[in-house]
């Protein structure tokens, strides 16, 4: 689950950090899956979509570990599928959790199964098409860890401190929480933590050992289980910085922990290069962990074949994907006019630019009674215009012009306007 560490590390740890861990990340084992990433060329600067991947596999585990409770070692799935966007130009980063249930194609196959067989039936190359055919995303990297991964990194920053809201207890994976609170979870407590799915909480006054008094938490579906992921790996990122990961010899030491063993328990795609893993940390060398964005895909209950499975809402899910489909916005240069005189224009540069656009100017208007925000653009930068009105909220009009001097196109703020939006609608209008 937390193979993002890898990838994050340049994000936290800068690039100094990662030079010196040039020889242990060379050593990482590779999956030839070259062919089945997206074929688009990309530089180091350009957003790029990391598909991190944790499989159920115990290889190298102690077998009186609690992960071998009640689990089948003949089946590998993946235990969860994040994908995660890093835009160098934009210094954003944005993580969507892939339910493990989410009905779909199998790529290559012809007909349907839950995208945590997908990797099983066909191997990573397989669950890669799966996941990019079905959502029309592009994939350019490949991060996979296994549980022996897992711990060594919950290990290598002396456990990951969160937050329990309530007692939490799921016998099939070894948890047992009683107290509420900042808890510091050690390896097998923090694998329990991310894997549970039928969790129990503690009644008002109850005993702990009394098992009646235990009852159901939540409503037991996949999307409750990848928010605990999601929050758990920014916690574990957080640790890392606690720990002085940005310090190089900290990260080396992260490093060695997470990498040694007899088995490997990291696996990168073949095409990503630890020059490219040092270029995300120069881009990223001011970057903090509370800044990583979490997006969710709207899904709905459903039985199929007799599996209690997950649908995706097509038309819902679109402006949540299509933020992982479109190219850098930081290359599209805004100016800002101001068309009202209530200053209804304050907040709308930091917006933009939280959004990932790049705002060259913050000017008034010739007039100061716009009703409705205006996107100005010249025929050359039409796309960039219609892109940037699907952020805009309520929805703007288009006006074409002869001439835009120093920016691709202009934001007329209106008496209308009420926000920059994170992730764009399905259409300009």
């Amino acid at each position: 689950m937390v193979a993002g560490l890898l990838v994050f590390a340049a994000a936290v740890g800068g690039a100094a950090g990662l030079a010196v861990v040039k020889s242990q990340i060379s050593k990482i084992p590779r999956v030839s899956v070259g062919l089945s990433l997206s074929s688009e060329e990309q530089s180091d600067s350009e957003a790029q979509n990391f598909l991190l991947v944790g499989v159920d596999s115990a290889a190298g585990i102690d077998p009186d570990s609690p992960i071998h409770i009640d689990r089948d070692v003949n089946t590998l799935l993946t235990d969860s599928v994040i994908l995660v966007r890093i835009d160098p130009d934009a210094d954003r980063v944005a993580m969507l959790s892939i339910p493990r249930d989410l009905w779909l194609p199998i790529a290559g196959k012809g007909w349907s199964e839950r995208v945590n067989a997908a990797r099983g039936i066909g191997g990573p190359g397989t669950l890669i098409e799966t996941v990019s055919d079905y959502l029309g995303v592009p994939i350019h990297h490949y991060v996979e860890i296994n549980f022996a991964g897992f711990l060594r990194i919950v290990e290598a920053v002396d456990g990951v401190p969160v937050d329990v809201a309530q007692p939490i207890r799921d016998d099939s994976v070894g948890l047992r929480i009683e107290q509420a609170g900042v808890v510091t979870l050690d390896p097998d407590a923090a694998l329990a933590y991310v894997r549970t799915r039928r969790p129990l909480t503690l009644v008002e006054g109850g005993n702990p050992a009394v098992d009646d008094d235990w009852v159901r938490l939540g409503v037991w579906n996949d999307l409750e289980r990848n928010q605990r992921q999601q929050d758990f790996m920014v916690a574990t990122l957080k640790r890392a910085v606690e720990k002085g990961i940005r310090n190089p010899l900290t990260l080396r030491r992260v490093a060695n922990e997470l990498l040694d063993g007899d088995s490997p328990s990291v696996t990168l795609d073949d095409r990503i290069t630890v020059g490219q893993l040092v270029d995300l940390g120069d881009e990223f060398r001011s970057f903090q962990v509370d800044q990583i964005e979490r997006r969710k895909l709207p899904v709905v209950d459903a039985t199929i074949e007799g599996k209690q499975v997950l649908l995706l809402v097509e038309e819902a899910a679109q402006p949540v994907l299509e933020f992982f489909r479109a190219g850098s916005l930081a290359g599209v240069r805004v100016r800002v006019l101001n068309g009202t005189a209530s200053g209804t224009v304050a907040g709308v540069e930091d917006a933009l630019e939280r959004a990932g656009f790049s705002v060259v100017e913050r000017v008034n208007a010739d007039r100061f009674d716009v009703g409705r925000t205006v996107v100005r653009y010249t025929g050359a930068f039409e796309e960039e215009a219609q892109t940037l009105a699907r952020y805009v909220v309520p929805a703007p009009l288009l006006e074409p012009v002869s001439e835009i001097d120093g920016a691709d196109v202009e934001l007329v703020v209106g008496a209308d306007y009420a926000a920059v939006s994170g992730a764009p609608r399905d259409s300009a209008s």
